[in-house]
Protein backbone atom coordinates (compact mmCIF):
# COMPACT_ATOMS: atom_id res chain seq x y z
CA UNK A 1 0.00 0.00 0.00
CA UNK A 2 1.19 3.34 -0.80
CA UNK A 3 1.26 6.24 1.50
CA UNK A 4 -0.95 8.23 -0.94
CA UNK A 5 -3.32 5.05 -1.13
CA UNK A 6 -6.17 5.24 1.69
CA UNK A 7 -6.15 2.85 4.44
CA UNK A 8 -8.70 -0.16 4.73
CA UNK A 9 -9.23 1.69 8.06
CA UNK A 10 -10.26 4.91 6.25
CA UNK A 11 -12.18 3.01 3.55
CA UNK A 12 -14.44 1.70 5.93
CA UNK A 13 -14.98 4.66 7.90
CA UNK A 14 -15.75 6.30 5.03
CA UNK A 15 -18.48 3.82 4.04
CA UNK A 16 -20.08 4.04 7.36
CA UNK A 17 -19.97 8.18 7.15
CA UNK A 18 -21.91 7.64 3.72
CA UNK A 19 -24.23 4.82 4.96
CA UNK A 20 -24.59 7.03 7.95
CA UNK A 21 -25.49 10.41 5.84
CA UNK A 22 -27.67 8.41 3.79
CA UNK A 23 -29.53 6.95 6.21
CA UNK A 24 -30.15 10.37 7.84
CA UNK A 25 -31.35 11.71 4.77
CA UNK A 26 -33.73 9.29 4.23
CA UNK A 27 -34.83 9.27 7.76
CA UNK A 28 -35.67 13.22 7.90
CA UNK A 29 -36.85 13.10 4.23
CA UNK A 30 -39.59 10.31 5.52
CA UNK A 31 -40.45 13.25 8.18
CA UNK A 32 -41.00 15.69 6.05
CA UNK A 33 -43.55 13.13 4.23
CA UNK A 34 -45.05 12.34 6.77
CA UNK A 35 -45.67 15.98 7.64
CA UNK A 36 -47.17 16.49 4.21
CA UNK A 37 -49.41 13.48 3.70
CA UNK A 38 -50.39 14.57 7.92
CA UNK A 39 -50.99 18.65 8.27
CA UNK A 40 -49.50 19.77 5.19
CA UNK A 41 -51.00 18.92 1.90
CA UNK A 42 -52.65 22.25 0.85
CA UNK A 43 -48.82 23.51 0.58
CA UNK A 44 -49.33 21.96 -2.84
CA UNK A 45 -51.28 24.57 -4.23
CA UNK A 46 -48.41 26.09 -6.28
CA UNK A 47 -47.36 23.18 -7.91
CA UNK A 48 -51.25 22.72 -9.06
CA UNK A 49 -50.93 26.28 -10.53
CA UNK A 50 -47.62 24.93 -12.30
CA UNK A 51 -49.45 21.96 -13.55
CA UNK A 52 -52.86 24.27 -14.65
CA UNK A 53 -50.22 26.70 -16.48
CA UNK A 54 -48.00 24.58 -18.13
CA UNK A 55 -51.37 22.76 -19.45
CA UNK A 56 -52.94 25.54 -20.37
CA UNK A 57 -49.97 27.08 -22.58
CA UNK A 58 -50.58 25.38 -26.15
CA UNK A 59 -53.83 27.08 -26.05
CA UNK A 60 -52.88 30.69 -24.26
CA UNK A 61 -49.01 30.73 -25.37
CA UNK A 62 -45.61 31.72 -23.71
CA UNK A 63 -46.39 35.45 -23.65
CA UNK A 64 -49.55 34.58 -20.90
CA UNK A 65 -47.88 31.78 -19.31
CA UNK A 66 -46.38 32.62 -15.53
CA UNK A 67 -45.61 36.03 -16.62
CA UNK A 68 -44.61 36.72 -13.08
CA UNK A 69 -41.21 34.46 -13.60
CA UNK A 70 -38.64 34.30 -16.26
CA UNK A 71 -39.23 32.90 -19.37
CA UNK A 72 -37.10 29.92 -18.49
CA UNK A 73 -39.07 28.75 -15.51
CA UNK A 74 -41.70 27.67 -18.18
CA UNK A 75 -39.40 25.15 -19.92
CA UNK A 76 -37.94 23.86 -16.45
CA UNK A 77 -41.88 23.64 -15.27
CA UNK A 78 -42.92 21.53 -18.50
CA UNK A 79 -39.96 19.02 -17.24
CA UNK A 80 -42.93 16.50 -15.10
CA UNK A 81 -45.26 16.86 -18.19
CA UNK A 82 -42.31 15.37 -20.51
CA UNK A 83 -41.59 12.90 -17.59
CA UNK A 84 -44.55 11.86 -18.08
CA UNK A 85 -46.83 13.46 -15.72
CA UNK A 86 -50.64 13.67 -17.22
CA UNK A 87 -52.61 14.60 -14.56
CA UNK A 88 -52.46 16.68 -11.64
CA UNK A 89 -51.25 14.24 -9.09
CA UNK A 90 -48.90 12.69 -11.47
CA UNK A 91 -47.23 15.79 -11.87
CA UNK A 92 -46.77 16.44 -8.34
CA UNK A 93 -45.23 13.36 -7.69
CA UNK A 94 -42.86 13.93 -10.59
CA UNK A 95 -42.35 17.79 -9.16
CA UNK A 96 -41.10 16.46 -6.02
CA UNK A 97 -39.03 14.08 -7.28
CA UNK A 98 -36.95 16.33 -9.46
CA UNK A 99 -36.41 18.59 -6.54
CA UNK A 100 -35.72 15.36 -4.10
CA UNK A 101 -33.18 14.24 -6.80
CA UNK A 102 -31.36 17.66 -6.92
CA UNK A 103 -31.62 17.70 -2.53
CA UNK A 104 -29.92 14.67 -2.72
CA UNK A 105 -27.00 15.26 -4.98
CA UNK A 106 -26.03 18.34 -3.20
CA UNK A 107 -26.11 16.52 0.43
CA UNK A 108 -24.07 13.46 -1.57
CA UNK A 109 -21.44 16.52 -2.99
CA UNK A 110 -21.39 18.39 0.22
CA UNK A 111 -20.62 14.98 1.96
CA UNK A 112 -17.56 13.86 -0.68
CA UNK A 113 -15.91 17.56 -0.62
CA UNK A 114 -15.92 17.23 3.33
CA UNK A 115 -14.44 12.90 3.40
CA UNK A 116 -10.86 13.85 3.42
CA UNK A 117 -11.09 16.13 6.17
CA UNK A 118 -9.47 15.59 8.99
CA UNK A 119 -12.11 17.39 11.36
CA UNK A 120 -15.14 17.08 9.20
CA UNK A 121 -17.39 19.88 8.92
CA UNK A 122 -20.70 18.70 9.34
CA UNK A 123 -22.11 20.76 5.70
CA UNK A 124 -24.09 17.75 4.61
CA UNK A 125 -25.93 17.21 8.16
CA UNK A 126 -26.32 21.49 8.37
CA UNK A 127 -28.18 21.16 4.93
CA UNK A 128 -30.17 18.12 5.77
CA UNK A 129 -30.97 19.77 8.83
CA UNK A 130 -31.72 23.74 7.71
CA UNK A 131 -34.21 22.26 4.95
CA UNK A 132 -35.66 19.52 6.92
CA UNK A 133 -36.40 22.98 9.27
CA UNK A 134 -38.30 24.17 6.30
CA UNK A 135 -40.12 21.33 6.10
CA UNK A 136 -42.09 19.58 2.86
CA UNK A 137 -42.26 23.20 1.26
CA UNK A 138 -38.55 22.35 0.23
CA UNK A 139 -40.34 20.11 -2.49
CA UNK A 140 -43.43 22.32 -3.01
CA UNK A 141 -41.56 24.60 -4.72
CA UNK A 142 -38.80 24.97 -7.37
CA UNK A 143 -36.79 27.34 -4.94
CA UNK A 144 -34.47 24.50 -4.28
CA UNK A 145 -32.79 24.93 -7.96
CA UNK A 146 -31.41 28.28 -7.20
CA UNK A 147 -29.87 27.19 -3.74
CA UNK A 148 -28.19 23.96 -5.06
CA UNK A 149 -27.23 26.54 -8.07
CA UNK A 150 -25.62 28.88 -5.92
CA UNK A 151 -23.31 26.01 -3.57
CA UNK A 152 -22.87 24.28 -6.86
CA UNK A 153 -21.14 27.88 -8.11
CA UNK A 154 -19.22 27.77 -5.28
CA UNK A 155 -17.66 24.16 -5.54
CA UNK A 156 -16.36 24.33 -8.61
CA UNK A 157 -15.01 27.88 -8.41
CA UNK A 158 -11.55 26.99 -8.06
CA UNK A 159 -11.66 24.28 -11.17
CA UNK A 160 -13.72 25.76 -13.59
CA UNK A 161 -14.67 29.47 -12.58
CA UNK A 162 -16.12 29.86 -15.93
CA UNK A 163 -19.00 26.87 -15.38
CA UNK A 164 -19.09 28.95 -11.89
CA UNK A 165 -20.32 31.86 -13.75
CA UNK A 166 -22.38 30.19 -15.56
CA UNK A 167 -24.27 28.73 -13.22
CA UNK A 168 -25.32 32.00 -11.44
CA UNK A 169 -26.58 33.04 -14.90
CA UNK A 170 -28.92 30.23 -15.02
CA UNK A 171 -29.92 30.93 -11.40
CA UNK A 172 -30.77 34.55 -12.42
CA UNK A 173 -32.70 32.71 -15.13
CA UNK A 174 -34.64 30.76 -12.51
CA UNK A 175 -35.58 33.95 -10.03
CA UNK A 176 -32.86 37.02 -11.56
CA UNK A 177 -32.01 38.04 -7.72
CA UNK A 178 -29.33 35.17 -8.27
CA UNK A 179 -27.58 37.64 -10.54
CA UNK A 180 -26.36 39.42 -8.01
CA UNK A 181 -24.43 36.48 -6.08
CA UNK A 182 -21.70 36.74 -9.05
CA UNK A 183 -19.79 39.22 -6.50
CA UNK A 184 -19.15 36.11 -4.10
CA UNK A 185 -16.97 34.43 -7.25
CA UNK A 186 -14.80 37.36 -7.30
CA UNK A 187 -11.93 36.00 -4.96
CA UNK A 188 -9.39 34.71 -7.31
CA UNK A 189 -8.44 37.48 -9.45
CA UNK A 190 -6.86 35.32 -11.96
CA UNK A 191 -10.07 33.60 -12.10
CA UNK A 192 -12.68 36.41 -12.73
CA UNK A 193 -11.95 36.48 -16.53
CA UNK A 194 -13.78 33.00 -16.95
CA UNK A 195 -16.05 33.70 -14.15
CA UNK A 196 -17.21 36.76 -16.12
CA UNK A 197 -17.34 34.08 -19.31
CA UNK A 198 -19.33 32.02 -18.13
CA UNK A 199 -21.77 34.57 -16.60
CA UNK A 200 -22.29 36.43 -19.94
CA UNK A 201 -21.96 33.52 -22.23
CA UNK A 202 -24.93 31.78 -20.05
CA UNK A 203 -26.78 34.50 -19.92
CA UNK A 204 -26.48 36.15 -23.39
CA UNK A 205 -27.68 32.80 -24.57
CA UNK A 206 -30.96 32.49 -21.98
CA UNK A 207 -31.96 36.24 -22.89
CA UNK A 208 -31.90 35.63 -26.67
CA UNK A 209 -33.55 32.21 -26.42
CA UNK A 210 -36.24 34.01 -24.36
CA UNK A 211 -36.42 36.89 -26.46
CA UNK A 212 -37.21 34.52 -29.59
CA UNK A 213 -39.44 32.65 -27.85
CA UNK A 214 -41.30 35.24 -25.39
CA UNK A 215 -40.62 38.18 -27.15
CA UNK A 216 -39.56 41.78 -25.28
CA UNK A 217 -43.04 42.17 -23.34
CA UNK A 218 -42.56 38.73 -21.74
CA UNK A 219 -38.81 39.01 -20.92
CA UNK A 220 -39.45 42.30 -18.87
CA UNK A 221 -42.71 40.76 -17.67
CA UNK A 222 -41.83 39.73 -13.99
CA UNK A 223 -39.97 43.20 -13.65
CA UNK A 224 -43.54 44.65 -13.94
CA UNK A 225 -45.06 42.05 -11.73
CA UNK A 226 -43.12 42.57 -8.83
CA UNK A 227 -43.05 46.62 -9.03
CA UNK A 228 -47.22 46.05 -9.16
CA UNK A 229 -47.31 43.82 -6.10
CA UNK A 230 -48.97 44.97 -2.48
CA UNK A 231 -47.39 44.30 0.90
CA UNK A 232 -46.85 40.84 1.66
CA UNK A 233 -48.06 39.58 4.89
CA UNK A 234 -44.87 38.14 6.06
CA UNK A 235 -42.71 40.63 4.52
CA UNK A 236 -40.21 42.22 7.46
CA UNK A 237 -41.88 45.71 6.85
CA UNK A 238 -45.25 44.47 7.50
CA UNK A 239 -44.25 43.83 11.14
CA UNK A 240 -45.49 47.01 12.43
CA UNK A 241 -48.99 46.61 11.09
CA UNK A 242 -49.08 43.09 11.77
CA UNK A 243 -48.82 43.42 15.18
CA UNK A 244 -51.03 46.86 14.72
CA UNK A 245 -53.86 44.47 13.78
CA UNK A 246 -53.52 42.25 17.21
CA UNK A 247 -54.83 45.72 19.20
CA UNK A 248 -57.08 47.18 15.88
CA UNK A 249 -58.08 43.95 13.91
CA UNK A 250 -61.06 45.79 12.36
CA UNK A 251 -58.96 48.50 11.28
CA UNK A 252 -57.07 46.23 8.42
CA UNK A 253 -57.93 43.27 6.34
CA UNK A 254 -55.94 40.59 4.77
CA UNK A 255 -56.52 38.99 1.60
CA UNK A 256 -55.19 37.15 -1.45
CA UNK A 257 -54.01 39.44 -3.99
CA UNK A 258 -53.78 38.60 -7.73
CA UNK A 259 -50.03 37.94 -7.05
CA UNK A 260 -50.83 35.02 -5.45
CA UNK A 261 -49.87 36.47 -2.30
CA UNK A 262 -51.46 37.16 1.13
CA UNK A 263 -51.33 41.28 1.83
CA UNK A 264 -52.44 43.65 4.10
CA UNK A 265 -54.74 46.50 3.62
CA UNK A 266 -55.31 49.14 6.05
CA UNK A 267 -53.85 51.98 7.85
CA UNK A 268 -49.76 52.55 7.76
CA UNK A 269 -49.81 50.12 4.65
CA UNK A 270 -49.07 52.76 2.40
CA UNK A 271 -46.19 54.27 4.22
CA UNK A 272 -44.35 51.27 5.04
CA UNK A 273 -45.12 50.34 1.82
CA UNK A 274 -42.36 53.61 0.65
CA UNK A 275 -40.52 52.53 3.57
CA UNK A 276 -39.87 49.21 1.89
CA UNK A 277 -38.98 50.78 -1.73
CA UNK A 278 -36.41 53.31 0.51
CA UNK A 279 -35.41 49.72 1.86
CA UNK A 280 -34.88 48.23 -1.37
CA UNK A 281 -32.65 51.10 -2.81
CA UNK A 282 -30.67 51.00 0.56
CA UNK A 283 -29.87 47.55 -0.06
CA UNK A 284 -29.05 47.87 -2.99
CA UNK A 285 -26.27 50.10 -2.85
CA UNK A 286 -25.16 47.97 0.29
CA UNK A 287 -24.85 44.69 -2.19
CA UNK A 288 -22.85 47.23 -4.54
CA UNK A 289 -20.97 48.07 -2.00
CA UNK A 290 -19.71 45.09 -0.98
CA UNK A 291 -19.62 43.85 -4.73
CA UNK A 292 -17.04 46.74 -5.03
CA UNK A 293 -15.33 45.73 -1.70
CA UNK A 294 -14.62 41.99 -3.47
CA UNK A 295 -13.95 42.76 -6.41
CA UNK A 296 -11.28 45.38 -4.80
CA UNK A 297 -10.16 43.03 -2.82
CA UNK A 298 -6.39 41.06 -3.22
CA UNK A 299 -7.62 37.85 -2.97
CA UNK A 300 -10.29 35.69 -0.75
CA UNK A 301 -11.05 31.98 0.52
CA UNK A 302 -14.13 30.09 -0.35
CA UNK A 303 -15.54 30.70 3.56
CA UNK A 304 -15.45 34.78 2.60
CA UNK A 305 -17.07 34.06 -0.86
CA UNK A 306 -19.82 31.99 0.70
CA UNK A 307 -20.36 34.50 3.45
CA UNK A 308 -20.55 37.40 0.56
CA UNK A 309 -23.10 35.51 -0.85
CA UNK A 310 -25.04 34.85 1.78
CA UNK A 311 -25.05 38.51 2.81
CA UNK A 312 -26.63 39.11 -0.83
CA UNK A 313 -28.93 37.22 -0.51
CA UNK A 314 -30.29 38.24 3.05
CA UNK A 315 -30.25 41.95 2.12
CA UNK A 316 -32.30 40.94 -0.86
CA UNK A 317 -34.73 39.07 1.35
CA UNK A 318 -34.81 41.46 4.06
CA UNK A 319 -34.77 44.84 2.34
CA UNK A 320 -38.20 43.48 -0.19
CA UNK A 321 -41.90 44.09 0.75
CA UNK A 322 -42.36 40.62 0.07
CA UNK A 323 -41.21 37.64 1.77
CA UNK A 324 -42.74 34.12 0.67
CA UNK A 325 -41.65 31.05 2.81
CA UNK A 326 -39.74 29.50 0.44
CA UNK A 327 -37.08 32.65 0.54
CA UNK A 328 -35.77 31.11 3.43
CA UNK A 329 -34.43 27.62 1.03
CA UNK A 330 -32.40 30.19 -0.99
CA UNK A 331 -29.84 30.64 2.20
CA UNK A 332 -29.32 26.77 2.50
CA UNK A 333 -26.65 26.50 -0.09
CA UNK A 334 -24.21 28.92 0.40
CA UNK A 335 -24.65 28.72 4.55
CA UNK A 336 -23.85 24.89 3.61
CA UNK A 337 -20.53 25.80 1.65
CA UNK A 338 -19.83 28.14 4.35
CA UNK A 339 -19.83 25.16 7.06
CA UNK A 340 -17.86 22.80 4.82
CA UNK A 341 -15.38 25.63 4.95
CA UNK A 342 -14.75 25.36 8.71
CA UNK A 343 -12.90 22.00 8.22
CA UNK A 344 -10.01 24.21 7.62
CA UNK A 345 -9.99 27.46 10.09
CA UNK A 346 -11.60 27.91 12.85
CA UNK A 347 -15.10 30.01 12.95
CA UNK A 348 -15.97 33.35 14.86
CA UNK A 349 -18.43 33.51 17.54
CA UNK A 350 -20.34 35.27 15.96
CA UNK A 351 -20.34 33.11 12.68
CA UNK A 352 -21.30 30.10 14.76
CA UNK A 353 -24.23 32.48 16.05
CA UNK A 354 -25.49 33.45 12.27
CA UNK A 355 -25.27 29.50 11.51
CA UNK A 356 -27.95 28.67 14.53
CA UNK A 357 -29.65 31.29 14.00
CA UNK A 358 -30.44 30.93 10.64
CA UNK A 359 -31.45 26.84 11.44
CA UNK A 360 -33.64 28.83 14.03
CA UNK A 361 -35.30 31.28 11.44
CA UNK A 362 -36.09 27.95 9.87
CA UNK A 363 -37.97 26.63 11.94
CA UNK A 364 -39.89 29.77 12.52
CA UNK A 365 -40.80 30.16 8.86
CA UNK A 366 -42.25 26.69 9.31
CA UNK A 367 -44.34 27.11 12.15
CA UNK A 368 -45.79 30.43 10.05
CA UNK A 369 -46.23 28.40 6.99
CA UNK A 370 -47.40 26.17 6.31
CA UNK A 371 -48.33 24.49 10.04
CA UNK A 372 -50.42 27.71 11.26
CA UNK A 373 -50.95 30.03 8.05
CA UNK A 374 -54.58 30.04 8.83
CA UNK A 375 -53.89 32.57 12.02
CA UNK A 376 -52.04 34.47 11.01
CA UNK A 377 -54.24 35.22 7.58
CA UNK A 378 -57.61 35.59 9.71
CA UNK A 379 -57.53 39.31 10.97
CA UNK A 380 -60.34 38.39 13.72
CA UNK A 381 -59.21 38.90 17.55
CA UNK A 382 -58.07 35.02 18.98
CA UNK A 383 -55.08 33.54 20.95
CA UNK A 384 -53.61 31.48 17.65
CA UNK A 385 -53.77 34.76 16.33
CA UNK A 386 -51.73 36.69 18.30
CA UNK A 387 -49.32 33.78 19.08
CA UNK A 388 -48.42 32.98 15.55
CA UNK A 389 -48.17 36.88 14.65
CA UNK A 390 -45.68 37.10 17.37
CA UNK A 391 -43.82 34.43 15.80
CA UNK A 392 -44.15 36.04 12.61
CA UNK A 393 -42.37 39.01 14.31
CA UNK A 394 -39.68 37.40 15.59
CA UNK A 395 -38.41 35.74 12.91
CA UNK A 396 -38.70 38.75 10.93
CA UNK A 397 -36.69 41.00 13.75
CA UNK A 398 -34.08 37.40 14.29
CA UNK A 399 -34.14 37.95 10.01
CA UNK A 400 -32.81 41.24 10.42
CA UNK A 401 -30.26 40.53 13.21
CA UNK A 402 -28.82 37.52 10.76
CA UNK A 403 -28.69 40.22 7.47
CA UNK A 404 -26.84 42.65 9.75
CA UNK A 405 -24.35 39.98 11.47
CA UNK A 406 -23.88 38.20 7.68
CA UNK A 407 -23.26 41.71 5.81
CA UNK A 408 -20.66 42.53 8.95
CA UNK A 409 -19.21 39.55 8.77
CA UNK A 410 -18.59 39.44 4.90
CA UNK A 411 -17.76 43.20 5.09
CA UNK A 412 -14.78 42.29 7.99
CA UNK A 413 -13.53 38.82 5.86
CA UNK A 414 -13.46 41.08 2.61
CA UNK A 415 -10.92 43.67 4.08
CA UNK A 416 -9.16 41.05 6.38
CA UNK A 417 -6.26 39.78 3.92
CA UNK A 418 -3.74 41.40 2.89
CA UNK A 419 -0.85 39.48 1.32
CA UNK A 420 -0.92 37.16 -0.78
CA UNK A 421 -4.14 35.77 -2.82
CA UNK A 422 -5.18 32.43 -1.35
CA UNK A 423 -6.91 29.76 -3.11
CA UNK A 424 -10.27 28.89 -2.66
CA UNK A 425 -10.95 25.50 -0.52
CA UNK A 426 -10.52 22.41 -3.28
Amino acid sequence: MTLTEPSPTSRRNAALGAAGTALLWVGLRLVMLALFLGKEMHARGDVGYYFSKVTALPAVGLDRTLTEYPTPVVWLLQLPRLLGARDGDSYLVVFMVLMALLDAGLTAWLWWRDRGARSRSGAASYWMFFTFLVGPLLYLRFDIVPAVLAAAALLLLTRVPAVSGGLVALGAAIKLWPALLVAGLFGRRDKRAGVWWGFGATGVVLVAASLLAGGWDRLVSPLAWQGERGLQIESVWATPTMVNVLAHPGRYYIQLSPFQAYEIFGPGVGVMLVVASAATVVGGLAIIALAVKAWRSRGHDLATAAMTMTAIVAVMVVTNKTFSPQYLVWLAGPLSVLVLTGAKRTRTVQERAMLVLALALALLTHLVYPLYYGWVTDAGPGQGRTTMTLVLAARNVGMLAFTVMAFGQAWSMLGAFRGRERDSIA
